[in-house]
Parts: C-alpha cells; sequence; structure tokens
C-alpha cells in the first residue's frame, strides 16, 4: 500500500510540472503579442509613407517631442513621450524610437559632438 506521503509528492512534481508548462506558453504567447504589436505599427508606418507619397494628408506618425529627444539621443524620455502620446506598450514605443534614431543618424551631445 502506497503511503500518503508518495501519493502528495506525486501531487507536487505533477503540480509543478503543468506550472512550469503553464508558464512557458504564457512567455512564448506574451512575446509572440509584443511582435504582432511591432509589426501592425511597422505597417501602420509603411501606409504613412505611401500616404505621404502620394500626397494625401494623414496624422502625423510620430510627435515632434519624441522626435526632438530622440535626437538629443534621449532615449528613454523619447520612449516615456511616445508611450504616453500614442498608447503604445513600452516594447512597441522602445521599437519605434530605435528606429527612428536610426533613421535619424548619429546622435549628438549639447555641444554639438557625435556620440555613438
Amino acid at each position: 500500500m502506497m503511503s500518503s506521503w508518495v501519493i502528495v509528492g506525486g501531487m507536487m512534481l505533477a503540480a509543478g510540472g503543468l506550472f512550469i508548462s503553464l508558464l512557458v506558453l504564457g512567455l512564448a504567447q506574451a512575446s509572440a503579442r509584443a511582435d504582432r504589436d511591432w509589426r501592425a505599427e511597422r505597417m501602420e508606418r509603411k501606409l504613412d509613407l505611401i500616404l505621404t507619397h502620394l500626397g494625401i494628408a494623414h496624422d502625423d506618425h510620430v510627435p515632434d517631442l519624441v522626435i526632438g529627444l530622440a535626437k538629443a539621443g534621449r532615449t528613454q524620455e523619447a520612449i516615456d513621450e511616445y508611450c504616453k502620446a500614442t498608447g503604445s506598450s513600452l516594447s512597441v514605443a522602445k521599437r519605434e524610437v530605435e528606429w527612428l534614431q536610426s533613421k535619424l543618424g548619429p546622435k549628438t551631445s549639447a555641444g554639438g559632438i557625435i556620440v555613438e
């Protein structure tokens, strides 16, 4: 006859395995969701470029304040402002600001010195 401790141990092991499986699944879904959000934002940006090329008016994608902060190399402040202005998640805002900075060229400090 099995001891109750063996049964409890087996149940604990099964519960731990289930917990780890659910955790891994949740992390994978969160990553995929963030990637889908970023892709949707990129598609919107591409559509904005097409509309601009065709001369059709549309809303500006990135607020001027965010552009100014990104140009100044104040990345974290630019990300925070992008989140506030657009309602985007932190991961989408980070990717957008990094993309914007790559398009703007090298960062300069307040004294006009190029910072890499």
